[in-house]
């Protein structure tokens, strides 16, 4: 595993942190919270929301929170508040928007189908555990006998294959349902944009993140794209240009960009806000 105080992983922080507008992005759910087997009872380790806090309030520094959770959520269990910004449901969600999450009459009536059809597979596999969302389910597995877990999201799987406008979100025993769906790669990218960062930081620890690591591998902004820095958590085959072991190695990491960026001292203009209020 690369160590936070790894030199090439040190000498990239100090890097990235040069440049005037940054997005710093994270995972919540296994990069600044341990997997827990009841997602409600998940908690940030210590010092890692504080570190994200510490980066906002600096110049030329947003920090948003990219997640699968729907928001409410993931404001609920992160306590994050303004300025940082939540995008939840893989993008669906986004907190700078005002009017909430739009599904037409067709996604409204696949949502209510699919709520009946997840609730009775989790009937026929007790210990199944339905995570609710604005546009979708989320059916988790953790904590299951290997083979029943694997037969609850092989059935998981299957609604997709009767409904076949659903987009399917498959994670570490985990497997997301949804009527409506961004991705975190282009959540990224979407909100790079808006802010007109010159560099992105993304770490996370999941086959979702693996989307975001790889579209801002692949940005059409090029010179953005090689200025960004982007961190695995744990292991896994990854796009990621850098490794760290856990929660932990995380907030080491937050905390060593905290004052990277203090002592570049930068002082920039706010970028501009090309987001419009309830779209």
């Amino acid at each position: 595993m690369t160590s936070p105080l790894d030199p090439d992983l040190t000498s990239a922080v100090q890097a990235f942190a040069a440049h005037p507008r940054v997005l710093v992005a994270t995972d919540f759910d296994g990069v600044l919270a341990p997997l827990v087997l009841d997602p409600m009872d998940s908690r940030p380790v210590e010092g890692g929301m504080p570190a994200l806090t510490d980066l906002a309030a600096l110049p030329g520094v947003t920090v948003a929170l990219v997640s699968g959770r729907a928001l409410a959520p993931l404001r609920q269990l992160s306590e994050a508040r303004d300025p940082l910004v939540l995008i939840g449901s893989h993008g669906v969600e986004d907190s700078r928007h005002t009017d909430g999450l739009a599904l037409d009459e067709d996604q409204h009536a696949l949502l209510e189908t699919l709520a009946q059809e997840v609730e009775a597979l989790a009937e026929r596999h007790p210990g199944v555990r339905v995570e609710d969302k604005p546009a979708g389910r989320v059916v988790h597995t953790r904590g299951l006998p290997a083979q029943e877990g694997k037969d609850a999201l092989a059935e998981a799987a299957a609604l997709a294959e009767r409904h076949t406008s659903l987009v399917v979100t498959p994670g570490k025993e985990v497997v997301e349902l949804a009527v409506a769906h961004v991705g975190k790669g282009a959540a990224l990218l979407a909100l790079a944009d808006d802010l007109d960062a010159d560099a992105v930081f993304y770490a996370g620890d999941d086959l979702t993140d693996e989307h975001g690591f790889a579209a801002l591998a692949d940005d059409t902004d090029t010179a953005r794209a090689g200025r960004r820095l982007t961190v695995r958590v744990g292991d896994g085959e990854t796009r990621a240009g850098f490794r760290v072991a856990d929660e932990e190695a995380v907030v080491e990491l937050l905390v060593a960009l905290v004052a990277a960026r203090r002592s570049a001292g930068r002082s920039v203009s706010p970028a501009p806000d090309r987001s419009t209020a309830g779209g």
